[in-house]
């Protein structure tokens, strides 16, 4: 027994890590004290490194049944001990490599910095998908007005998303994508302008269109509303046939005095900025509204919007108020022009003309409601325009100014119409 002891150096038995100093068996009769001191002296510190490192595994670590990597069992080699000297080391504490052939456990402090990691990540992606949703409330795309009429509405001042979609599909063919403009945000900038007359400074800052000059943002605009004026003017503003105004006449044109009629006249007045040439300022001058103005006839049928004394047929009535002077016009076509009766040089009317005067002014008033409509609906047509609109476009030979009363007219007519047919 005296002889085993002797055989390993320290603890007296065979060690299995290649790190402990009595894992190599000795058989040496003497060792001078200072390197058995210094021995021993790493062999402790040994033993303490192994006892941290089993305290720093986790609960997450393997310990159903499954051993640990204890001190001899961890196969690495530490560098070999120089018997150079007789001095005890101070703090000299080797680092012991991980076992490769464990599987690594992760620190209480790493885990919970993933964890944290995580979480944050996690945070950032709701933040994300938030942020998307609300650009997609703001910007000004097919999905963002999908499934809102109401904000529709309020944008283009067509009924709904429906119409606006099918009216777009139109016009598409016509409109080119921009580097900074979508074909159909170019159309949305042009109903926007009709519909709120918006600036053109406005509108390149909100659909950050790479314009410095006004004229730029006018010609934008002149582009798409003579897109708009070529593909939806010829099929929205029309003259019905007549069997078609028959058929679709409101109730109350339904007695003898008013079922032939074919449509009712008024005029509107836009406000111009004052022209520079003489002969120009006098004639857009308006002695009515004080104002420098262009004046625009409409028709309208008892249901629709038309053009006027090239489509009247003989026996067509037209209602209008006091002041149009086109009775022979009308009469040239073999039709009836009806007006409110005069009361001049007369004390009072007659009892068959005020009772055909009420009558009428009780249809009449309907053109004066399109009209409010349509200038409602459109508040370009309220505003002072630009003189730049009175340019006249060669290839359609009409102003730019009557492209946009024509396409206000047209977008209107996709409405419902402010005459009940029952």
């Amino acid at each position: 027994m005296l002889v085993m002891l002797e055989h390993f150096l320290l603890e007296g038995k065979k060690s299995d890590n290649p790190l402990s100093l009595d894992f190599i068996p000795s058989i040496f009769n003497y060792m001078p004290s200072p390197e058995k001191r210094k021995r021993k002296k790493m062999l402790e510190m040994f033993n303490r490194r192994q006892k941290l490192k089993l305290q720093k595994v986790p609960t997450g670590c393997p310990h159903d049944g499954s051993k640990h990597p204890v001190a001899d069992q961890i196969p690495t080699r530490e560098p070999p001990i120089t018997e150079t000297t007789d001095r005890e080391p101070e703090n000299d504490v080797q680092s012991v490599p991980d076992d490769p052939a464990t599987p690594p456990c992760i620190g209480e402090t790493t885990e919970k910095r993933m964890q944290s990691l995580e979480a944050e990540c996690q945070a950032l992606r709701s933040e994300n998908i938030l942020l998307k949703e609300k650009l997609n409330k703001t910007a000004l795309n097919e999905t963002s007005l999908q499934n809102n009429d109401k904000k529709v509405n309020f944008l283009t001042g067509l009924p709904t998303y429906t119409v606006l979609m099918t009216i777009f599909h139109i016009i598409r063919p016509c409109l080119k994508p921009k580097s900074s403009l979508t074909c159909f945000q170019q159309f949305m900038l042009a109903l926007m302008k009709l519909r709120i007359n918006l600036s053109f400074e406005f509108l390149a800052f909100y659909f950050a269109i790479d314009a410095t000059t006004d004229t730029t943002n006018t010609v934008l605009f002149k582009n798409r509303i003579s897109a708009m004026y070529c593909k939806l003017v010829p099929s929205l503003v029309l003259w019905p046939d007549r069997e078609s105004l028959r058929t679709s006449l409101p109730y109350v044109f339904r007695n003898g005095s008013f079922q032939k009629t074919a449509c009712i006249i008024d005029c509107f007045e836009i406000f111009l900025e004052k022209p520079s040439p003489h002969k120009a300022r006098g004639q857009c001058w308006s002695s009515y509204k004080s104002h420098h103005t262009m004046k625009y006839l409409i028709a309208i049928c008892p249901q629709e919007h038309g053009n006027f004394l090239s489509h009247l047929l003989p026996a067509d009535v037209v209602l209008a108020d006091r002041g149009f002077l086109i009775r022979e016009s009308v009469q040239s076509c073999q039709a009836e022009l009806k007006m409110p009766a005069f009361t001049r040089r007369k004390k009072q009317l007659d009892p068959v003309d005020l009772e055909s005067t009420r009558g009428l002014a009780s249809l009449r008033i309907h053109i004066e409601r399109v009209i409010g409509v349509l200038r409602q609906k459109y508040t370009v047509l309220q505003s002072t325009v630009p003189i730049i609109f009175t340019d006249i476009d060669r290839e359609n030979d009409v102003t730019y100014l009557d492209k946009i009363v024509s396409v206000c007219c047209a977008l209107t007519n996709v409405s419902e119409s402010v005459v009940p047919f029952e």
